[in-house]
């Protein structure tokens, strides 16, 4: 995440006519052995491809559960000093991202980016200072918390999806990463080029529960496990999406002057481990020890370009 940081921030210290735009696209609880080039029976051709014509980091590493990960990358610092260590928040969980820190799209929106979110924030809900238009984002559309049905948005009870700091109720009922891709490439498709833009797009994908359209899912008919045969296919989705936003840089001539960063935020979470963890997922992390939760390599190496 330091290296990640370091990367984007540089931008704001060199001196360019045009600076680059930014697109940071984070995938959820991604195993290792879940994307393409570590396994052929996975169907990902426009994320291969950005990941074959850029850098592939086969070193990379991510904190071990959601919200560590994304504090980390926002602030370029490590759990332990921003707040964030003692792991995911949860809907009801009363504090957030520390308001005394310093965030990516701040620095960044003072070096005249335009900054945008598309998708999981889950950085502190319960008090608005925490909301992501009050930590340097011009824009939210998407979600605060993790954990939701993909199609209805519902958790704990209650509704969870955003347009800004309005609740979004015409969404309910279409597919989390549809949303996700529709609201990217609007944005990119009326971006005014007079200012360079920042967007960062953490998906819901791949993250429980098991939900996809079954045009994806039937793309797997040769996978016995329906559970490994479903995420497969929230994995395609996710694909389909990502080709989606890269083709509308290109059909809007931004895509050559667009630094595209990907990673998932640690590693798959699978069943039985840690032996706390009963509920059925299908990543894989194949030949990595261990899984989310856990500090070892199936933990914490990702996938990333």
């Amino acid at each position: 995440m330091l290296l990640l940081l370091s990367l984007l921030s540089g931008v704001v210290c060199t001196v360019l006519a045009q600076p680059p735009n930014i697109l940071v696209i984070v995938a959820d609880d991604l195993g290792y052995n879940d994307v393409s080039w570590h396994n052929d029976a996975v169907i990902m051709p426009h994320i291969a491809q950005l990941a074959a014509e850029g850098v592939t980091l086969e070193q990379h590493y991510s904190q071990p559960l959601c919200s560590p990960t994304r504090g980390a990358l926002l602030t370029g610092r490590y759990p332990i000093h921003n707040g964030l260590n003692n792991g995911v928040i949860q809907p009801l969980t009363p504090y957030g991202l520390d308001t005394s820190e310093i965030t990516l799209p701040e620095e960044l929106r003072r070096a005249n980016y335009t900054t945008h979110i598309v998708g999981k924030w889950h950085l502190g809900f319960c008090n608005k200072k925490f909301w992501p238009t009050n930590r340097g984002f011009d824009h939210h559309y998407g979600f605060m918390n993790g954990g939701q049905n993909y199609f209805t948005h519902a958790r704990m009870g209650g509704y969870d999806f955003w347009d800004d700091e309005e609740v979004a109720l015409g969404d309910n009922g279409t597919y989390s990463s549809t949303l996700i891709q529709q609201r990217a490439v609007d944005i990119i498709s009326t971006h005014d080029d007079s200012k360079p833009l920042f967007m960062y797009v953490p998906f819901q994908s791949v993250h429980g529960p098991l939900m996809v359209p079954d045009v994806y899912r039937n793309m797997y008919d040769n996978i016995e496990n329906e559970e490994r045969r479903t995420y497969l296919g929230m994995v395609t989705a996710m694909d389909d999406a990502v080709g989606n936003i890269t083709q509308a840089l290109k059909l809007s001539n931004l895509y050559d002057n667009t630094v595209i960063v990907w990673f998932s935020d640690n590693g798959g979470p699978v069943n039985g481990w840690p032996p706390v963890q009963l509920e059925a997922y299908g990543s894989n992390n194949w030949p990595l020890r261990g899984s989310k939760f856990t500090m070892w390599e199936g933990g914490t190496r990702t996938v990333a370009f």
